[in-house]
């Protein structure tokens, strides 16, 4: 598995700018609305004596703003400003738009694969296609906990502690998330420099990114000892460089509160898909 680390990082310049776009075109439109808002006219800046004056000007005609009109000379050097920065933000998208449209991306698969099987058998690719990168990730053999026969199945028939677990396995299945079930990880302990082996629950594989994700789920926090057991192993998790969202997820319920499926699909489809 080393040389799965030695693969090129996957390309998200498109998805990329196409958020950018997204977001530019959000701050064009909020802009072009500040803008019909403004006064008439803009704002002209001189020095006489060592003193700033302000001008006003509309057409041809200049009119002359003493202090007491700081709050126009203000809403007149936003307008010039929110003005500029239109221009910009505008020919930021057009760059954008063209890049989306010329380019191509490729970390090296679409080679790969456009070569005959006979010739790839003698080949080691820069980036292995998705679906080998899976094959090769789900692969590797662990040693997690032992389960009892807890009667609890998912729908890939794997034997699992609670219908929580079966709900999350059943969510990752049905969306096509590679995931191992209680893969052993290594944690620093937060009052200590010796680290401890936990269990979590699932850690998941975002195929498109080929980033590993870590998911807890914390099935009884309304019991104290519980919860002060899981706010400190989150603690030990962030100690060890896990951060939510980054590359950790953890779910909670309590006996009032069981887990709600949906929340674990959009979860999953967050940061997973």
């Amino acid at each position: 598995m080393n040389n799965l680390k030695m693969d090129v990082s996957v390309d998200c310049i498109l998805s990329q700018a196409q958020k950018r776009i997204d977001e530019l075109q959000q701050v064009i439109e909020f802009l072009q609305k500040q803008l019909e808002k403004a006064p008439e006219g803009s704002l002209y800046g001189t020095s006489s004596h060592f003193q700033l004056q302000w001008q006003r000007i509309i057409g041809e005609k200049r009119i002359y703003l003493s202090g007491g009109k700081s709050k126009l000379i203000k809403a007149l050097a936003q307008k010039k400003y929110n003005a500029l920065l239109l221009e910009d933000f505008k020919r930021q998208r057009k760059a954008l738009d063209k890049l989306i449209k010329s380019y191509v991306p490729q970390n090296g698969e679409r080679t790969y694969m456009s070569m005959s099987e006979r010739w790839r058998k003698q080949i080691e690719p820069l980036n292995i296609p998705d679906s080998e990168y899976v094959d090769l990730w789900q692969s590797l053999r662990y040693k997690g906990k032992s389960v009892e026969n807890t009667g609890l199945w998912t729908s890939k028939g794997e034997c699992v502690r609670s219908k929580s677990e079966i709900i999350i396995a059943d969510v990752l299945a049905s969306l096509g998330v590679p995931y191992r079930y209680e893969f052993p990880h290594k944690l620093k302990n937060v009052d200590s420099s010796r680290c401890i082996e936990v269990y979590p629950d699932f850690t998941c594989l975002n195929v498109h990114t080929r980033k590993e994700f870590v998911w807890e789920h914390f099935g009884m926090m309304d019991d104290a000892e519980y919860a002060c057991n899981a706010v400190a192993k989150i603690e030990m998790y962030l100690n060890s460089g896990y951060f939510w969202g980054d590359n950790l997820i953890f779910t909670m319920e309590t006996h009032e509160k069981p887990l709600n499926s949906k929340i674990v699909r959009i979860l999953a489809q967050k940061y997973l898909v």
